[in-house]
This record gives structure tokens, sequence and C-alpha cells, in this order.
């Protein structure tokens, strides 16, 4: 029994660890050298083509060096219940997002989502290729400053004019943008810009090396997935319903409120990702004015706050293949901490649960395993007769289990069933944002390994400890210890096994599971100790 439950949990670990990497969806993603040069941002030849940015500045403002930034940053700093937004009059752009509903490790300060990126990394800056050159680096003019909207605008005399409103809505999880082009001159001139939205969005935590940031757009009703952009930028032409750049607990998503032509993707670096929106062509006549309008959703990945926004928000969150059972799963665990008030203390109820509904599948099993057991003795002396008779071998073996009754899988077809289980609670729990900051006992954080600080240090491990792996491979190895006591043993190889799992699984589970969440973590020990309890009291009743 003990030799089959091992090579189950080692399966249903393997998995976890490589399913992500097998059922990757796949991506549509264009290749910019294989799109016409109106898509991928060249410039168009044609009556207003775009002009270069020091073309507009005066001879005192050229210098050697005509790139360089030739005007001072001014921030604009806008505060609501959910955010503390930092804007820059370099291309009217978004640099820096604190949440205030929630805390970076030092359990303090709020959480710096974006920190501090410009230029053409900026959320809200704008490409154009037939208005001007270097749009995200021009310098716009705060127009207007309240407490529920400001406006940044920016013009060329002759030509055009261009203004950036945006409203904030105090307890909502999102802004608006309203972005206007005024035709100054006599000739017509086009929309046709590319708007950035989702970007500076850092990873807040790792689980196995996995960072879990993405960048994830609504493309023709369907979900398109990336985490990584081949060439550094690509596009993604279609009807587009929204797209944003997703990590581990948190979304930054752009909704156009207009048709657009297609979904552009970046990626600066390793971990840096970004994606915007790519405007249709429309020609704007002499005196005329044309509008866009966005939304950009900037929060948890909480299904019901995006749910809230509308628009299919919520689909950005996946739970993998499991997704169904991972969200049923989470509901539950919701509920108990509702009652309770402890996250802790609602996956200890939930774990119990669990167990509760799976015993009548542990206990077949159990029995199962002891019929095999009680046989074994008699199976190692016919595979000693018919040693050199395979087929004579098989069809004594098949008279056995008919004899006695016996499934030979009875033992491990219970446990494959609760393999979707533990992948879909592992799915849920690593990416569920009600853990983050969430306290239990000594653990300050339920999202990020327990530790506790010792006076010295540990090879490998330093002068901290984390407590609940080592209560796991505590816990593991009595349950390997009451298991063997009941196992029959006909062999010294046998013998030879029963030790080696006895002190290597336990230690490899430990390893596998120190750096994992404790919220994850206590799962796993929880389980283990109602396992103990199951299989003792199963042992004492069936002797």
């Amino acid at each position: 029994m003990e030799k089959r439950l091992i090579i189950a949990i080692v399966l249903s670990i393997l998995v976890i660890s490589t399913f992500q990497f097998l059922f990757k969806p796949p991506k549509k993603i264009q290749s910019p050298s294989s799109l016409p040069s109106s898509q991928r941002g060249e410039k168009i030849i044609s009556t207003e083509s775009p002009l270069p940015l020091t073309q507009i500045l005066s001879p005192k403002e050229r210098g050697k060096d005509e790139v360089e930034e030739i005007f001072k940053e001014e921030k604009t700093v806008i505060e609501t219940e959910k955010y503390i937004l930092t804007f820059i009059n370099k291309g009217g752009s978004l640099k820096d997002i604190k949440l205030k509903e929630y805390t970076d490790s030092d359990a303090v300060s709020p959480l710096h989502l974006v920190r501090d990126i410009e230029g053409d990394r900026a959320i809200f800056s704008m490409e154009s290729r037939t208005l001007i050159e270097d749009l995200s680096k021009c310098e716009f003019n705060l127009a207007k400053k309240s407490r529920n909207e400001i406006a940044y605008t920016y013009s060329v005399p002759g030509r055009f004019k261009l203004v950036k409103e945006y409203y904030f809505h105090n307890t909502n999880d999102y802004i608006e943008l309203r972005i206007s082009i005024q035709n100054l001159g006599d000739a017509t001139i086009y929309r046709d810009y590319d708007v950035l939205g989702a970007s500076g969005l850092q990873p807040t935590g790792s689980v196995m090396g996995r960072r879990f940031i993405e960048i994830d757009s609504m493309v023709d009703g369907k979900i398109v997935r990336n985490t990584r952009v081949k060439n550094g930028d690509s596009f993604i032409k279609g009807i587009i319903s929204w797209t944003g750049v997703k990590e581990r607990y948190f979304s930054i998503v752009l909704k156009p409120q207009q048709d657009v032509e297609g979904v552009i993707l970046k990626q600066i670096n390793k971990s840096d990702l970004a994606s915007g929106i790519r405007t249709k062509r429309i020609p704007i006549y002499p005196g005329a004015t044309i509008a866009d309008s966005y939304i950009l959703y900037i929060g948890p990945n909480d299904i019901a706050r995006l749910s809230k926004v509308g628009f299919g928000l919520e689909q950005i969150i996946s739970y993998g293949v499991f997704g169904g059972i991972s969200k049923f799963l989470l509901t539950i665990l919701r509920t108990f901490h509702k009652v309770v008030r402890n996250w802790g203390v609602a996956i200890i109820l939930l774990t119990f649960l669990i167990n509760m509904v799976l015993f009548p599948l542990t206990r077949k099993s159990f029995l199962s395993m002891r019929k095999i057991q009680e046989v074994q003795p008699h199976i190692e002396k016919l595979r000693k007769v018919h040693k050199d008779n395979p087929q004579k071998l098989n069809k004594e073996l098949a008279g056995i289990y008919k004899e006695y009754n016996i499934n030979p899988l009875g033992g491990c077809l219970p446990l494959l069933v609760q393999m979707p289980i533990f992948i879909a609670l592992y799915q849920g729990l690593i990416r569920s944002i009600e853990l983050k900051g969430a306290n239990f006992l000594w653990i300050k954080d339920l999202s990020n390994p327990d530790f506790v600080r010792i006076p010295f240090n540990l090879p490998f491990l330093g002068n901290e400890i984390h407590i609940l792996p080592l209560l796991m491979v505590g816990a593991m190895f009595f349950q390997q210890k009451i298991s063997t006591k009941s196992t029959i043993v006909a062999s010294k190889e046998q013998q030879q096994q029963q030790k080696f799992m006895l002190i290597f699984f336990p230690l490899f589970f430990g390893f596998l599971f120190y750096n994992f969440p404790s919220g994850l973590v206590l799962y796993w020990l929880t389980n283990t100790v109602l396992m103990v309890v199951e299989h003792s009291t199963m042992r004492r009743s069936f002797k």
C-alpha cells in the first residue's frame, strides 16, 4: 500500500510542476516583420506624415544631442481610497502606482505595484505614425486638475491639438481616459496611434522559480495568453475586448470603448511585459475632433471585483485545467473564513472537509491493499515457481485475485481520483489574493514561507528556518512508520525498500515544500496528520 501511495503522491507533484508547460494555450502572435508597415509602427508616407520632434522646437531648444530631455519633469499626484497615482507631464502619462489596500513586504507602506516608469514604457504613453514622432517624450501641459479629474494637452500650431483627460472614481478599481485629437490645420490628418495600457507590473511573489507574469488579451472572443514576446515586439489583429498584464496576485487591464485595430505586445526584459492598443487609421478633417475612451482596471485578481467592472474581465483569472474545482474549493474556503475570520483556520477546516468527503475512497483503498498484503506471501511463492513462465504466472495471479475478490488497482484508483482535487487546490491557494498578508499563529503571511529567526547561521539555510515544512517532514515520517507496521514483508528486498521510503520521501517532500507558501504547506501538513489518524484508526479496527 505504502509504495503505491508514495508513487501516486510523487506523480501528483510531478504533474503540478509540469502541467503549466504541458497545457499552455496556443499563442496567436504575428511577427512584426510579417505585418504591413501600417501595423508594424513604421512611418507612413502620406499627405500627412509625422513631424520629427526637433522640427517643432525653437532653435534655442535644439542642441547637439536633440533627443535628450529638454524640459523639467513635473509630477501630479492623485489619491483615492484605492490608489496613489503619479502622473508626469512627459507624455502626459502615468508613471507610478501604489495600492493603499495592500502593503509591501514591510507590512507598513502601500504596495508599490508600478514603480517609476516613464517615456514609451509609461502607462497611457502614446506613439503616433501620422502626428509626431516620439510623442511619449513630448512636454504636455497640465490644463486641469481636480479631485476627480486631470487633463493634459499638447499642441502643434496649425496642425493638431491632443487632449488626455483622466477621470477617477474614489471607490472603484479603475480609472478612465478620454483621448481627443483636434485638427487645427487646413489639411486632413489621421487618427493613428498606439496607447500603452499595462506596463511596469512587477511580480510580487514566485513559487518554484515561477513568477506567474503574463500578457492576457481577449481577441475575437477568445483568451490569448503569452508569457513572453518573441523578438520583444508583436501584434495581434482582431476584435479586441481588452488586454492586460497579470501576475500572481494583481492585474492591469486596458479596455477600449471603441473598435481598434489590434493589440500590441512588448517585452522589455525577462519579467517586464507590456500591452496596449493600436487604433484604426481614421481621417480627421480640418476643424474636426475625434475622441476615444478607455477604462484601465488596476487591482487584485479577484473574480468578484473584476466581474463588477464588466466586459468579461474576470476571465483573465485562470486556475488551469481543473479551474472549476479550484473555484468551488475557494468558495468553500471563503465561506469558512466568514465564520472563523482567520485564513489559517479556514484552510484547516477545508482540509478536514475534503478528507471527510474522500474518506470512503481512503477506506476502500486501505481495504484493497490489506487484501493484497494478506496474499502477498503466496504471490511471492508463485513468482519464484513461475519465474521462467510469465504467462503461467499471470494466469495464477488472476486466479488468486478472483478467488479473494481483489482488484489490483483498487488501491491506486482512489488516489488518482484525489489528484485533480489536490492540483485544483494547489492552483487556487497559490493565486489566492486573500492569503497575501494573512497571519496565523507565528506566520505573518500565508502567501510566503513561514520563518523563525535563529541566533546563528546554518549551512544553506542562513539565520532563519521554516517551521511548517519541518513539522510536515516529522508528520510524514510518523505516517510512514505507522503504515510499515501493518505491511507484510515477504523478502529482504522489500524490507530495504521500506527503509528507503521511510527516510527518503519525508526528506524529499520537505525539500520540495520548504520554500512553498505557508498556506499550501499548512494544507499538506493538516492532510498528513489526518491521514495518520485515519490509518491508525483503520489499522486497529481491522486487526
